[in-house]
């Protein structure tokens, strides 16, 4: 295997570590790589010169719209060109669309294409109306047609399989966790000084979103209602600016602007991941909230068995740091297993497992390097690609 194709409906692809890490084993086997989607945000890097892209327009109908109708054909003339002229018999499609794409593209080709999903996001039908059913009819329909699967864990390849009504031979299924590849930080950063955090307080992150799904609302409730620890000081981190039109700006600010409140904004936009990483190092204590609810399909079911789906989660156990995390099924079976921090099934509880958790740094590493270190799990699934050509 020299070549293979991939399509993706997601602008995403270059920060999602599944994908970045496979690019980057598949080059160090001479492995080029074609990728067709939309605008990517951000671009490839410059270190994965394996890597074609080229943009592309997919729709879940192919003739409703005319103002999409000649870009979406001239996609797949263009996928179908360059499979013919490379030679490519290896074709991996990324999420629900790209199933369909992926699909299309088969059928056109018969048994000469090794058709692979990899699955990120489950839409469940009874979740769903309009739009989103119609795609998730289509992608039932084209999942007959996968001859191998890459999806995060045993409970959420249960659930796609019986969404979709499929099957796929056990040894052609690889459970690959999103995330990193393991990087070291034996110089931790000084977030005290930086931040000018009071030695004494321990500290704990939360990075990422703003909104209900990540847990924005448990967070400041826990500081109005005093369930929050003070010898504990959270540092609420954002990669962009929390705009005034957000619901949440007006709590966050104030709790900033708090000097009794053991709280700190930190909107810090940081331009690679090792970075990110470096910055993360320096915390005693993560948070990685889920609430699924029903603003869209990707928020109910998807999120509520969230498990090793979340590159979050992975990067803190990637770092050695112990997590707080709101419950899901995979995670209740870790925590037995590994005590890699605590689970939350209630806002009100945080006080409390802050202050009687023994958190172990070693156990969130020894839990990244049994379940959650993606290499060998990657050449296991390029195994597969390899031997079903």
């Amino acid at each position: 295997m020299k070549k293979i194709a991939i399509v993706t409906p997601n602008t995403d692809t270059f920060t999602n570590p599944t994908m970045t890490s496979l690019f980057h084993l598949l080059k160090e086997i001479g492995v080029d790589v074609f990728l067709f989607g939309p605008l990517q945000e951000p671009e490839g890097p410059n270190n994965m010169p394996n890597v074609h892209f080229f943009q592309s327009v997919f729709k879940l109908n192919l003739f409703r719209n005319p103002a999409h109708y000649l870009n979406h054909w001239t996609s797949y003339l263009k996928i179908i060109r360059i499979i013919r002229k490379e030679k490519i018999n290896t074709l991996l499609a990324v999420d629900p669309l790209g199933i369909i794409v992926g699909g299309r593209i088969k059928n056109l080709f018969g048994r000469k294409i090794h058709l692979s999903y990899l699955s990120f996001e489950i839409f469940f039908k009874n979740e769903l109306e309009g739009h989103y059913l119609s795609l998730k009819l289509k992608e039932i329909y084209y999942s007959k047609f996968i001859d191998s699967l890459l999806v995060q864990d045993e409970k959420r390849k249960e659930l796609l399989f019986k969404e979709n009504s499929m099957s796929v031979p056990i040894e052609r299924i690889a459970l690959v966790p999103v995330s990193p590849m393991k990087i070291d930080f034996p110089d931790k950063s000084d977030t005290h000084s930086i931040l000018n955090i009071p030695e004494q307080k321990r500290l704990v992150i939360y990075s990422g979103s703003v909104g209900t799904w990540c847990g924005t609302h448990a967070i400041i409730e826990a500081f109005d209602k005093g369930y929050w620890n003070d010898d504990c000081w959270l540092v609420f981190h954002t990669r962009n600016t929390i705009h005034a039109n957000n619901p949440f700006y007006a709590d966050l600010i104030r709790l900033d602007a708090d000097e009794n409140r053991p709280f700190s904004l930190h909107p810090k936009p940081y331009d690679s991941f090792e970075e990110l990483g470096l910055f993360l190092s320096g915390f005693d204590i993560a948070l990685a909230f889920y609430y699924p609810n029903n603003e869209n399909p990707y928020y109910g079911m998807n999120m509520k068995e969230i498990g090793l789906s979340s590159g979050k989660f992975s990067t803190y156990m990637m770092l050695g740091l112990p997590t707080i995390v709101t419950t899901c099924d995979v995670y209740v079976d870790l925590i037995q297993k590994y005590h890699f921090g605590a689970l939350l099934s209630d806002i009100d509880q945080i006080g409390a497992v802050l202050s009687k958790t023994l958190f172990s740094k070693k156990n969130a590493f020894r839990l990244y390097e049994n379940e959650l270190n993606p290499e060998k799990k990657l050449l296991n699934y390029i195994d597969v690609l390899t031997k079903l050509q």
